[in-house]
């Protein structure tokens, strides 16, 4: 799916805004997570530090190269298939996306608004469908091994 300019520039500048602060970002996320979603809890390791690690580098790179979103689908739909191992599934993602975004926006403060909302919820799920196929297509090959 292209992105168009505007989207382009209002994730990388929402991105700037928010990179400096963006370990309390992501730790607000797994917070916020773990109160909206428990179940999702023992999904993730215990020492949460390299997780975190990961989702600020996945957001830097989602800010970075949304322009170019289709040249990582094929790592995002491996990605999507090494988490079904986890236990992630497809309701996990919008879960996900809202309580990222919700975290996003308070950090960002009056300078959120309805453009950056729609640019990062675009762009996660962009990236959230190239994990389900990837998911999916993991799931139906698991299935036909198994038959």
């Amino acid at each position: 799916m292209p992105f168009t300019q505007e989207q382009i520039d209002t994730l990388a500048s929402s991105y700037a805004l928010l990179e400096p602060r963006l370990d309390e970002v992501v730790s607000d996320f797994y917070d916020r997570l773990f109160r909206t979603a428990p179940s999702v809890r023992e999904l993730f390791p215990n020492d949460l530090s390299g997780q975190k690690g990961h989702l600020a580098a996945s957001l830097r790179l989602v800010a970075q190269h949304v322009a170019n979103i289709d040249a990582l689908a094929e790592p995002l739909r491996d990605m999507g298939a090494r988490h079904v191992g986890y236990g992630t599934q497809e309701a996990h993602y919008p879960v996900v996306r809202d309580t990222l975004i919700a975290s996003m926006a308070e950090f960002a403060g009056d300078a959120w608004n309805g453009d950056i909302d729609e640019a990062w919820t675009t762009a996660l799920n962009t990236i959230a469908g190239f994990m389900i196929e990837g998911a999916r297509a993991s799931e139906s090959g698991s299935q036909s091994q198994a038959a």
